[in-house]
């Protein structure tokens, strides 16, 4: 396969800027702006690349060649390749998306120096994406930081990763980022990554329409007889609050509010569950408040008990969280005001903070290393 060049390193050769600039004439021919990003077909890729002149002087195999080219565009921030490929033994993207011209020429980032069990990632960093290099980055900050390595699920792992070492431009949700990165040698080897990061995967909770009344295939929603649900808004966090509870506790019932469904999920409650106490733990951002507040509503409008907030694991939050933007626009004072009354007293002023700022606290802060080791938490569940 066609080898990338010293020269080619340091910014696009001849070969590439030229395909470049006939990729920009293929999307004026076909009416497309190039002040927005335009997808372009594979068959139109291949059929432009051949009208290169001088483009495979080694004679080479095609494919390989044409590969290689997308590849160094992709890596100066000039096109986007499709993660779908063809079938073929020297595959390529299906299709591509090409770039605004004004959008600037990315500069090539310098390899990092690597933590020593990471020495092996410096072969990658050439053919690595844009994306792929930002992750191999933070990972390696954060190994060379001398993190506790105590293992715990991935999603609270990638939070602590790139919630600290990744940039909110790289990283939005950094707790997802392992759920949709899933290219190259170590992010599409999930046995590898588990190996790196000291992580696992817990099994998500059963979903079913009515609470049941027993175990089932050890996956935990009834876990005591207590008359206390607690409801939890992420799937991470419901199996590191199960998997830590203390030996006593009021909880009849762990429930995954999964997002903003428990809304209407609350619904489903009813008397043969004999629950007098609702309590809530869940993100805290505009909509992670509004949550439980509705829930309330609609639990008081079937004569259920209100929904009550989970103190010590919102001061947790508060305390061992790294606010990221949210996605949505900040609140007022009198909106921030108004949910955060919901919390306790002590907890209220810094939320009003966070929400007018338009920040979020994922969670998965309060994970499972810190449920192991501490118990003030406990008052929350009894």
């Amino acid at each position: 396969m066609t080898q990338e060049t010293p020269a080619e390193a340091t910014g696009p050769s001849r070969r590439e800027r030229e395909l470049l600039a006939r990729l920009r004439q293929w999307a004026k021919d076909n009416k497309r702006s190039t002040k927005s990003k335009t997808q372009i077909p594979l068959d139109a890729v291949l059929h432009t690349f051949r009208t290169v002149p001088n483009r495979n002087p080694e004679g080479e195999f095609e494919s390989a060649v044409l590969d290689n080219c997308l590849k160094i565009l992709e890596r100066h921030g000039l096109i986007k390749v499709f993660q779908e490929r063809t079938s073929e033994k020297v595959s390529l993207p299906v299709k591509i998306w090409l770039l605004p011209e004004d959008r600037p020429v990315r500069a090539e980032e310098p390899m990092p120096r690597w933590h020593h069990e990471l020495n092996w990632l410096a072969r990658e960093w050439q053919r690595a994406t844009p994306k792929q290099r930002a992750a191999y980055t933070a990972l390696n900050l954060w190994r060379k930081s001398d993190p506790d390595l105590f293992a715990v699920p991935i999603r609270e792992r990638a939070l602590e990763i790139f919630g600290t070492f990744g940039s909110e431009a790289d990283f939005p949700m950094p707790e997802k980022t392992f759920d949709e990165l899933k290219s190259g040698p170590l992010f599409s080897d999930p046995d590898r990554l588990d190996e790196v990061i000291r992580t696992f995967r817990p099994p998500p909770p059963l979903l079913t329409e009515t609470f049941p009344l027993e175990e089932t295939d050890g996956r935990y929603c009834r876990v005591g007889t207590g008359d206390v649900l607690l409801v939890v808004e992420n799937s991470t966090t419901w199996w590191s609050l199960v998997e830590c509870l203390p030996g006593q506790h009021r909880l009849g019932y762990v429930a995954w509010g999964l997002g903003g469904t428990f809304r209407a999920s609350v619904r489903a409650i009813t008397e043969e569950h004999r629950v007098s106490d609702i309590r809530y733990f869940g993100d805290l951002d505009l909509s992670g408040v509004r949550i439980p507040l509705k829930a309330s509503h609609t639990a008081s409008q079937l004569g259920l008990p209100t929904v009550k907030p989970t103190e010590m694991l919102y001061e947790a939050l508060l305390g061992q969280g790294r606010p990221r933007n949210a996605k949505e626009a900040p609140a007022s004072a009198a909106e921030a005001a108004q949910l955060a009354n919901w919390l306790p007293e002590q907890l209220r002023a810094d939320t009003v903070g966070l929400l007018m700022e338009g920040k979020r606290l994922a969670q998965e802060w309060v994970g499972y290393r810190y449920l192991k080791r501490n118990t003030d938490w406990y008052t929350d569940v009894r």
